[in-house]
């Protein structure tokens, strides 16, 4: 049986919590999804493994994006940064009341960047407890970033715009 659970709830067992994380993308505000990859050379209809994410790759992505979201209890806005450690991309997310969560789970597809998490939740938010697996996917949309989330696999799912914070 499929519980729901309250974006709040997610996002705090998320941030935390010391697991890892990850995402996948798809923008369902507009009902866009990223353009199909080119298929391998070699193989017809082959699609591209996802990579780990690059410094340079991630070049456009360094600093802090806000994400707004409506969630079934109310707007939250959450922070995402990415920055370099050591010679590799990380992340982190969090939210005002949330602190951060690092992300070290971040590959690229094409255009579409997904960052990946998990952790075990049991606290005061609400009586649910157990598994939460986060997938965020970020694709292009001009200046900005089209932000798919997406719990315990289709459990809950949201989107929003991510916008660079100056």
């Amino acid at each position: 049986m499929l519980r729901r659970v309250p974006m709040s709830l997610v996002l705090a067992a998320l941030v935390t919590s010391n697991s890892a994380l990850a995402a996948r993308i798809d923008d369902q505000a507009t009902g866009t999804k990223p353009a199909p990859a080119a298929p391998a050379a070699g193989r017809a209809g082959a699609k591209p493994a996802p990579a780990p994410l690059t410094l340079a790759e991630a070049a456009p992505l360094m600093g802090t994006w806000q994400i707004p979201l409506e969630t079934p209890t109310g707007r939250l806005v959450a922070s995402l940064v990415f920055r370099n450690e050591g010679g590799k991309v990380v992340a982190g997310v969090s939210a005002p009341q949330f602190p951060e969560h690092k992300i070290t789970d971040i590959t690229k597809t094409g255009q579409v960047v997904t960052l990946k998490a998990s952790t075990n939740y049991s606290g005061p938010l609400t009586a649910f407890s157990g598994p939460v697996t986060m997938v965020m996917t970020l694709t292009p949309k001009g200046p900005d970033m089209a932000a798919w989330l997406d719990f315990n696999n289709s459990g809950f799912q949201i989107g929003g715009t991510a916008k660079k914070k100056v």
